[in-house]
């Protein structure tokens, strides 16, 4: 009989591991991550004793946000509808053929959108440009269409989703649902490393590793002003800062084998567990994470969730009936239970490896199975 409880306990925590998983690859969180990251952002802001960088030297912000030009817009019968304010094109073909001559750059990381519908007398010009670069690339979403062809092997997905119950940002998905396409910060990661994320069914990997789909991103990088609080610059404004008073050797001084993220710091705010951030800067923050390789589940954190999930398995099995409770009563106490042991090894495991897993329908599948052995032993009981 031990025996067999050993081995039903091992194969419900291979069980549970895969459901965790799964869910957890799924684009959007069901519940309980978003409060896990929230957490640890303010742990480590509450311990940490020196001042919060919010740059590093390996990267340069790029602000458009104040470099706006008005386009016609028209309906889908060739009608004037009106007009509306997009990125300077013209100002893009300056800067980034300024960043282009340089060639000193690490990546351009571009988070201006090119979609059908908003055209300039730059276009042309400026695509053309952007195919001709190494080492860059722009956003697309998978329900709109690029503004021309010569963009489409410089453009990967930017898109992510919210909760179900909820409008902050928690997870990012690496790759479309496919597993066919990769997202920006991906692409970037494969251009720098040569390493990429391939799937297998339910599975993922990078080389030999484990990987997720998704990543929940700590926010290693936020930029809230454009100067940092020791008085330094957090972003470089495109128009006024670049284009309009730096010189040629300094241009290619600050652009010196950086990452360049370019995109708009007041337009493009998301809400996340770390406030508010700029979509640019999340890009930016989930290419951090897979550079650090917190996508990767390392084979001790296997380990770590077998055993946790085996030690939950086990005890559910040995678990008496409770012959005075109502089976409502029992499922929810349980669930209470489990849902509590979750959220505290999630806290730890993303502390440790950065990694997060699903914790409500885990939880939920523990309690039912553990209600319904109650109750299985109550009637052997009594028969």
């Amino acid at each position: 009989m031990k025996k067999r409880k050993i081995l039903y306990a091992v194969l419900l925590a291979m069980l549970m591991m895969a459901v965790s998983y799964v869910c957890t690859n799924l684009d959007v969180t069901i519940s309980g991550e978003k409060e896990v990251l929230k957490y640890w952002n303010a742990i480590t802001s509450f311990f940490s004793r020196k001042e919060k960088k919010d740059f590093s030297d390996d990267v340069l912000f790029i602000n458009v946000s104040t470099d706006k030009q008005l386009v016609d817009l028209s309906d889908e019968f060739g009608i004037p509808i009106g007009n509306a304010a997009i990125t300077d094109r013209e100002k893009l073909v300056d800067l980034l053929t300024l960043i282009q001559s340089s060639g000193n750059y690490a990546y351009v990381m571009m988070d201006i959108i090119f979609e059908e519908g908003y055209a300039s007398d730059a276009d042309s010009t400026l695509f053309d440009l952007i195919a001709s670069m190494d080492r860059i690339v722009i956003p697309r979403h998978a329900d709109a269409k690029l503004a021309s062809p010569v963009l489409e092997k410089k453009a990967a997905y930017a898109d992510y989703t919210t909760s179900l119950n909820e409008d902050n940002f928690a997870k990012y998905p690496l790759m479309d649902k496919k597993g066919t396409g990769s997202s920006m910060p991906l692409q970037v990661y494969f251009d720098l490393t040569g390493r990429t994320i391939k799937k297998h069914g339910l599975l993922y990997t990078d080389k030999v590793a484990l990987s997720r789909r998704v990543v929940f991103p700590k926010m290693y990088v936020l930029i809230d002003s454009p100067y940092s609080a020791s008085g330094e610059k957090t972003y470089y404004n495109m128009g006024a800062d670049i284009l309009a008073y730096m010189g040629v050797d300094e241009q290619k001084e600050l652009f010196e084998n950086k990452i360049i993220v370019i995109g708009s710091f007041t337009d493009d705010q998301h809400t996340t567990y770390a406030g508010e951030v700029a979509g640019c800067v999340i890009n930016y923050n989930v290419l951090l994470s897979l550079l650090k390789g917190q996508h990767k589940i390392p084979w001790v954190l296997v380990l770590v969730y077998f055993l946790i999930f085996f030690a939950m398995s086990y005890l559910l099995l040995n678990s008496a009936s409770d012959k005075t409770q109502s089976w409502g009563w029992i499922w929810a106490k349980l669930f209470v239970i489990y849902s509590v042991v979750l959220t505290v090894v999630c806290k730890f495991v993303f502390m440790i490896w950065g990694q997060a897993h699903d914790i409500f329908i885990t939880s939920t599948l523990f309690s039912i199975i553990d209600s319904c052995h109650k109750k299985i032993n109550k009637k052997e009981s009594h028969a």
